[in-house]
C-alpha cells in the first residue's frame, strides 16, 4: 500500500514521528524504516464534537432525595 500525503508514522523503538509530505510512488510496496524496524502508522483520533463533549461534561448524576429527620417535637407548657 502506497503511503499517502499527511499520514503519520511512529518508530516503535525511539518514538520518532514523521509525516508524509508527498503522495507515494505506488510502485512496489515499501516500509518507512527507523532503528532498523518498520515504522507504524499512527491512527488519527476523530475529534470530539464540542457540543457532545459539553453535554457529557455537564451531566451530573442526580443525588438521592434527602430523608426528613425525625426529631421529637417539644410540647409547649401552658
Amino acid at each position: 500500500m502506497a503511503k499517502k500525503k499527511g499520514e503519520k508514522y511512529e518508530c516503535p523503538e525511539c518514538g520518532l514521528i514523521i509525516i508524509i509530505e508527498d503522495d507515494g510512488c505506488e510502485c512496489t510496496e515499501c516500509d518507512v524504516v527507523c532503528c532498523s524496524v518498520p515504522m507504524e502508522l499512527v491512527e488519527e483520533k476523530k475529534p470530539v464534537k464540542k457540543a457532545a463533549a459539553k453535554k457529557v461534561a455537564t451531566k451530573k448524576p442526580k443525588a438521592a432525595p434527602k430523608k426528613a429527620s425525625k426529631k421529637p417535637v417539644a410540647k409547649k407548657k401552658k
